[in-house]
């Protein structure tokens, strides 16, 4: 075998160009040591100590496919004569790896730069064939104009990642806002507003476009990778009044029957609607109704209307001297307002909305007005007498957090009491744990009670006697249990609502409260001897009066 030989400047060393026969060959070779390849391992056969651990990185600069094990081997292989060691691996001069999600190929040359400067064009067909040879057939780079770091990976083939489709599209009916609106016609101010929205059977009242597919893609192997589908979402209806009709390329929702559009909580829905044409009176007598009722007339003195869903009087005239209004889960709006005798009730579960009020009381978690409340006692959360022109004369009003208004009181100096009692967290916060201590114990005596319950169960049908009474009793107490957590749950979540909402309390009188009228926040109370007007509340523990 010839042999060509190299001398470096230091230390001194021959690199062997020519190889041994067969897959064992001598790499190189020094005053100091011998290097040798077999098979898939470096070898080193030290002749003599004294080369520095550090200077091997000439050798390896010089052979860039020699991978280095452990640099403790090495060093003790440099100062054992004699003896050989395993100190790293023999690279293939063109590596190729591919991603765990078959998406990129990596290709690295473990070749020196004059390698490459001498044997370029040879080099990147090797490289083109170990790419075939790994089956990386798609998205493959051109490498003729490719910058090589050598030893270090560059990307040789990137899939195509398959493409997500159009999400699913969902509409919804429109439901008009429950928003009073003031506006002039002529000379007469009147309060207007959209309060319920009659369904017919069949009425369109959403629908939903179903998610798309994409387009398909491909890893670097070729393989196809199927096309992904866009977002679904999930229509949301009241299965009860709303139907289903899937179309080729939507699914619409239609109303099962006539009634007033609903939304509870995001959920459509058709409500129970009574329409009474003209008054409710003698005629009608008072009204119990599960579900919606619209007036188009008005309520007569003495009669009642009490419903589950909202309730709208749209006579223009108002209403008098009615007993009660009430809705017990939603909300009440009557266009021309309310005269009460003193003893007259309008409740509302939600909203109150209300052209003006005398002489009455109202109870609801919002009251809007758009006049005046004339000797009206108010319970609510927040009231809002307009801004701009509205009063407020006599009568109380006690909200949990806003009373708004631009005139409290009158030149007459008669009493009005506006009060913003706020929340107390600390009592709001006991309240909460005390009501879970509570939550918790019942849930314990369910468990036990449906543990026990669990005995009969089996035998239950065929019970007599004593033993069918005592199966009765207890399946009574799991029921009255199962209410009594369902009550505690929604209290509790009732109150954590009321707690994340709270803001300060306060009252804003924007044009003038008279003297005679009574401010209070919380505990503190200040009575007007002056006009005032401005944003009342604590500052620093004061009322700002």
């Amino acid at each position: 075998m010839q042999k060509k030989i190299v001398p470096p400047k230091s230390p001194k060393y021959y690199i062997i160009v020519a190889i041994g026969k067969g897959e064992d060959y001598l790499l190189m070779q020094n005053d100091y040591f011998d290097l040798l390849v077999q098979g898939e391992e470096v070898l080193l056969r030290t002749k003599k100590v004294g080369f520095p651990l550090k200077s091997f990185d000439l050798v390896t600069r010089d052979h860039p496919r020699i991978k280095i094990n452990s640099f403790p081997t090495l060093r003790i292989a440099l100062t054992e004569i004699d003896s050989e060691h395993v100190i790293g691996s023999w690279l293939p001069l063109i590596e190729v790896t591919v991603s765990a999600d078959k998406m990129n190929a990596y290709l690295i040359m473990n070749a020196s730069q004059k390698e490459l400067d001498d044997n370029k064009q040879e080099l990147l067909l090797q490289a083109e064939k170990v790419l075939d040879e790994k089956g990386v057939i798609y998205g493959r780079t051109y490498l003729e104009g490719e910058i090589f770091t050598l030893g270090e990976p560059m990307i040789a083939a990137t899939g195509t990642p398959s493409q997500e489709g159009s999400a699913a599209i969902i509409t919804y009916i429109d439901l008009p806002e429950k928003k009073p609106v003031i506006r002039e016609d002529g000379s007469a101010d009147y309060y207007e507003m959209n309060f319920v929205t009659p369904v017919k059977v069949g009425e369109w009242l959403g629908e939903k476009i179903p998610a798309q597919y994409g387009i398909e893609g491909s890893d670097v192997f070729g393989n196809s990778l199927p096309a992904l589908k866009g977002l679904d979402a999930k229509l949301v209806y009241d299965r009860k009044t709303v139907k289903e009709e899937v179309g080729e390329d939507k699914i619409v929702l239609r109303a099962i029957y006539d009634g007033a559009l609903e939304f509870t909580i995001g959920v459509v829905g058709v409500g129970k609607q009574l329409n009474v044409i003209g008054d409710v009176g003698p005629e009608t007598g008072s009204i119990t109704f599960d579900g919606s009722v619209s007036i188009s007339g008005t309520v007569l003195a003495g009669f009642s209307v009490v419903a589950t869903g909202d309730i709208s009087v749209e006579g223009k005239e108002g209403v008098t001297n009615a007993k009660l209004i009430q809705s017990s889960a939603g909300d009440v709006y009557i266009k021309g307002g309310f005269f009460g005798g003193g003893s007259s009730i309008i409740k509302a579960k939600g909203t109150i909305f209300i052209k003006h009020a005398n002489n009455c009381k109202m109870y609801g978690k919002e009251v809007h007005v758009g006049l005046y409340l004339l000797g009206t006692d108010v319970i609510s959360e927040c009231v809002f007498v307009n801004k701009n022109r509205g009063k407020i004369i006599g009568g109380q009003i006690e909200a949990l957090f806003t009373i708004e208004t631009a005139f409290a009181g009158n030149s007459h100096e008669r009493t009005t009491i506006l009060q913003a009692t706020g929340i107390k967290m600390d009592s709001l916060n006991t309240k909460i744990q005390d009501m879970a201590k509570d939550l918790q114990g019942h849930q314990g005596i369910l468990g036990k009670l449906e543990k026990q319950a669990l005995g009969f169960e089996k035998t239950a049908a065929n019970l007599t006697g004593h033993q069918a009474r005592v199966y009765e009793q207890l399946v009574k107490e799991i029921k009255l249990n199962k209410e009594t957590i369902s009550e505690l749950n929604a209290k509790i979540q009732h109150d954590l609502r009321t707690k994340k909402k709270a803001v300060q309390a306060q009252i804003n009188v924007t044009k003038e409260a008279y003297p005679g009228t009574i401010i209070q926040i919380g505990s503190k109370t200040s009575t007007l001897h002056n006009s005032a007007k401005g944003i009342f509340k604590i500052v620093d523990g004061v009322l700002n009066v």
